[in-house]
């Protein structure tokens, strides 16, 4: 299912998971096993949203080296000891 032009991804995913939902009530109307049909159709979907980030990325001509991006990481800290504020540690 393609991007029509002028279209954002938003309006373009809930045509993805519309055309999908009645694809899938089609087969379930066959009489397809149910929970067959919606991981497949979750599949489907995940799959059909993920494609156009992923090709994206792939022709990005942005690289990412981790080995750089940790000295700079280390060096934007001088020494601070960094701890994780979304852990709990009253237990």
């Amino acid at each position: 299912m393609k991007l029509k032009d002028g279209e954002n991804f938003e309006s373009w995913s809930k045509r993805v998971g519309m055309y999908e939902r009645g694809v899938a009530l089609q087969r379930i109307a066959e009489g397809e096993d149910e929970l067959a049909v919606l991981e497949d159709m979750s599949r489907r979907i995940t799959q059909k949203l993920l494609h156009p980030v992923f090709k994206l990325l792939h022709n990005s001509e942005v690289k990412f080296d981790p080995k750089q991006h940790r000295q700079e990481y280390e060096q934007a800290l001088n020494g601070k000891k960094v701890t994780a504020d979304h852990i709990d540690t009253d237990f």
